[in-house]
């Protein structure tokens, strides 16, 4: 506390606000395949959606830019970044979940891939995509990343990056158990904010929103 009672600011104030963006809308979204690790092109909605989100963000005061090393995630980090004079930093440990033998398939072909064994999809926690990963897997992957930016970060930062990759680091985060995986939404080019205070006190201050809402929020 502060000499006049009040909370001080370092306790008040957020230390850190990390705005964690989902990529746009991808060219095959009409046909549900799960992309995974595939490379794959955004539509033209999906370029659009990146543009505006870039055009939000560059109002904000980042101090970093970060994103998965696939186009999809990549897009929109690079149109914030050229706004504002920064560089992105991709890493592909914030690539999304790796489908392995499932990549690239439809939920159709998926089934049929499994030949009676679905309900190998059931329990990710423990079960492995064929060639893949589980979640747990897909947790030692982003979260040593992730951390290594709260750590090190001040102020406001963006990391865009892919719906499963950001559902594990909103969970982790708040301690939300993997068992609920799928219970929270990440649309495409949905923003979720999240801000991180003295005494290792995490906030979630938005999720799944559009861009727009960050006009809202005062600079940290």
């Amino acid at each position: 506390m502060s000499g006049t009672g009040q909370p001080s600011q370092e306790i008040s104030k957020p230390l850190l606000r990390v705005f964690l963006v989902r990529h746009g809308e991808v060219e095959n979204a009409h046909e549900m395949r799960l992309d995974g690790h595939k490379d794959v092109a955004l539509s033209q909605k999906g370029e659009e959606q990146m543009a505006f989100v870039a055009s939000e963000l560059a109002q904000r005061p980042l101090n970093a830019v970060y994103a998965s090393d696939l186009y999809r995630s990549r897009r929109g980090a690079e149109l914030t970044a050229q706004k504002l004079g920064l560089t992105v930093k991709t890493d592909p440990a914030f690539r999304e979940i790796d489908f392995g033998d499932l990549a690239g398939l439809n939920w159709k072909m998926v089934m049929e891939k499994l030949g009676g064994k679905q309900e190998r999809l059931l329990n990710l926690i423990e079960n492995r995509f064929p060639g893949g990963e589980n979640l747990i897997d897909f947790q030692n992957r982003v979260m040593p990343a992730y951390r290594q930016i709260a750590a090190q970060e001040k102020g406001e930062v963006a990391l865009f990056a892919h719906g499963g990759t950001n559902r594990m680091i909103l969970y982790q985060e708040l301690g939300i158990g993997l068992n609920n995986f799928l219970r929270f939404e990440q649309s495409y080019a949905c923003v979720n904010v999240i801000d991180y205070f003295a005494l290792d006190t995490k906030v979630l201050k938005l999720l799944n929103a559009d861009a727009r809402c960050l006009r809202n929020f005062e600079p940290v």
